[in-house]
C-alpha cells in the first residue's frame, strides 16, 4: 500500500490543485467553523443561563469541565476508530453527535442534564477536528499542505470566534436558547453535502479489492487517468493493527511523538490562559471592558493570519520544525513585552496583536505539522493523541491563571510567567525529527507525513 500512496501523492504534487480539492477544503473549513462555535458557545450563554436559571455563573464550573473532558475523550478515544474503520464515516457520526446534543441543550433544565449533554457533544467535536485535519491532509498536495490544512483549522477558530457575535444578536432578541439553536442547526444543514462530497480515507480506498472503484471514482476528479500501481507484498499488514496507538511508538516515532505531546502541553497551556483570562488581565491594565472585549477579538483574529502566513512560509521550508521553534520562542518574547507595556494602551494593543498572531497562529501551524508527521494509516490517530494530550494543557492553563491572580500578582509578573510554555514549547518542537529524514541523514522532518511503518 506504501508504494501505492506515495505515486498518488507524488502525482498530487505534479498537478495544479482541482475543483474538487478546493471544495473539499471549503466544506471541511465549514465544518470546522461549526465545530468551533459549539466548543465555545457555552462561555457566551452561561451569564444569560445563569440569570435565567437564577444560578451563580459559578455553578457552570462542572458543565465546562465535563465539556473539557469530552473534548479530551474524542480526541483520545475516536481519532483511532477513524483510523480503523475510515476517517470519513467516524467524521459524519462526529458531526451528527456534536450537531444533534447541541439542538438538544435547548431543552435542558438542569445543570446535570446540561453537563451531560455537553460532554458528550465534547465527545463529538473532539474527535471531529483531528479527523477533518487528517482527511485534508490526505488529499492535498505536498507541496502546499500545510497551508491547506491550517486553511481548514483557521475554520475551528473562526468559528469560536463568530459565536461571540451571534450570541450579541441573538441572545437578547430570542433568548440563549437561539444560540444553541444555530450551533446545532448549521452542523444539521450542512450534513447532506458532507455526506455527498466528503472523500473515504486514502488506505480505506486502496483496501478494496482490484480495480478499486470507489478510489477510480474520486481519482476521476481529481487525477484523471492516473491509476494506483500494484501493492507491494507484505505491505499490507500494518494496515490491519487493531491499536493503532501503539504504532506512534514503533518505527522509530516513539521520541517524536513525546516530544510532539509536549509541545501541545505546554502550548496549550499558554493558548488557553490567554483566551480564558486575557479579558480580565486588561481590565487590570486599565482599559474599560468594552475595550478589553474589543482586544481580546483582535488577539483571535490576529491567530487567524499568523496561521495563514505562517503555514504559507512553511509549505517552502524542509526544516517546518525551524519555523515552528522561531514563532514559539516569538510568542514568548510578544508576551513578556505584552507584561512590560501593559500599562501602555498605544504599545498594549500592538503586542496583543503580535502576542495573538505568533500564539495562536503557532498552534494552528503545530496542528497542521502533527497531521502531516504521520503516515496515512495512523494520521487521524497520530492528531488526535497530540491534541489530546494537548487538552490536557488547556484544563491547567485557566487554572494556572486562576492561582497567579489569586495570589496577587501584578500583571506584569503574570505576563512574565505566561512567556515560559512557550519557550519550553520552541525547545521540545526544534528537537522533532521524522524517522525517514533521520535514516537519510537530513537535519529535520524534511519527508514528513512520508515515512512508512514498516515492520
Amino acid at each position: 500500500m506504501q508504494n501505492q500512496i506515495a505515486s498518488f501523492r507524488a502525482a498530487l504534487d505534479a498537478r495544479p490543485v482541482s475543483r474538487y480539492q478546493w471544495l473539499l477544503l471549503l466544506l471541511l473549513a465549514l465544518l470546522l467553523v461549526t465545530d468551533g462555535y459549539d466548543a465555545q458557545v457555552l462561555g457566551y450563554v452561561v451569564p444569560a443561563l445563569a440569570q435565567d436559571w437564577g444560578l451563580e455563573k459559578a455553578a457552570f464550573g462542572p458543565v465546562f469541565s465535563a465539556n473539557l473532558l469530552g473534548l479530551t475523550l474524542g480526541s483520545l478515544a475516536v481519532t483511532p476508530l477513524a483510523d480503523r474503520f475510515g476517517v470519513r464515516r467516524i467524521l459524519l457520526c462526529c458531526v451528527l453527535i456534536y450537531a444533534s446534543l447541541t439542538v438538544l441543550m435547548v431543552f435542558t433544565r438542569s445543570l446535570e442534564s446540561l453537563m451531560a449533554a455537553r460532554f458528550i457533544c465534547g465527545i463529538g467535536m473532539g474527535g471531529a477536528m483531528p479527523s477533518a485535519m487528517a482527511l485534508m491532509s490526505e488529499y492535498s498536495p505536498p507541496r502546499l499542505r500545510t497551508l491547506m490544512v491550517t486553511l481548514a483549522a483557521c475554520g475551528f477558530s473562526f468559528g469560536g470566534a463568530a459565536g461571540g457575535f451571534v450570541a450579541a444578536g441573538f441572545i437578547e432578541r430570542f433568548g440563549w436558547q437561539a444560540v444553541f439553536l444555530a450551533g446545532g442547526i448549521t452542523p444539521l444543514l450542512l450534513f447532506p453535502f458532507l455526506l455527498w462530497r466528503l472523500p473515504e480515507s486514502l488506505p480505506r480506498l486502496l483496501r478494496d479489492a482490484p480495480p478499486y472503484a470507489r478510489l477510480r471514482k474520486l481519482t476521476a476528479q481529481m487525477l484523471p487517468g492516473w491509476q494506483p500501481p500494484v501493492a507491494v507484498s507484505g505491505d499490507e499488514a500494518q494496515a490491519d493493527s487493531k491499536l493503532t496507538v501503539l504504532e506512534l511508538f514503533r518505527h522509530g516515532y516513539a521520541r517524536p511523538t513525546l516530544l510532539l505531546w509536549s509541545t501541545f502541553f505546554v502550548s496549550l497551556i499558554l493558548l488557553y490562559f490567554m483566551i480564558s483570562w486575557l479579558p480580565t488581565l486588561l481590565l487590570e491594565s486599565g482599559l474599560a471592558l468594552k475595550q478589553a472585549n474589543l482586544v481580546t477579538s483582535m488577539f483571535l483574529f490576529a491567530g487567524t493570519l499568523g496561521a495563514i502566513c505562517m503555514a504559507w512560509f512553511a509549505d517552502r521550508l524542509k526544516r517546518k520544525v525551524r519555523l515552528l521553534a522561531a514563532v514559539l520562542a516569538a510568542a514568548a518574547l510578544c508576551t513578556v513585552l505584552l507584561g512590560l507595556n501593559h500599562d501602555n494602551p498605544r504599545y498594549l494593543v500592538l503586542f496583543v496583536f503580535a502576542a495573538g498572531f505568533c500564539i495562536i497562529g503557532g498552534q494552528l501551524t503545530l496542528n497542521a505539522f502533527a497531521s502531516n508527521f504521520y503516515p496515512a494509516q495512523v494520521r487521524a490517530t497520530g492528531t488526535g493523541w497530540a491534541l489530546g494530550v494537548g487538552r490536557f494543557g488547556s484544563i491547567l492553563g485557566p487554572l494556572f491563571g486562576s492561582l497567579l491572580l489569586a495570589m496577587h500578582i501584578p500583571v506584569q509578573q503574570i505576563f512574565f510567567f505566561c512567556g515560559i510554555p512557550a519557550l519550553l514549547a520552541a525547545l521540545l518542537i526544534i528537537q522533532v525529527r521524522s524517522p525517514l529524514a533521520a535514516a537519510s541523514g537530513e537535519a529535520g522532518p524534511a519527508a514528513q507525513g512520508a515515512a512508512p511503518l514498516k515492520s
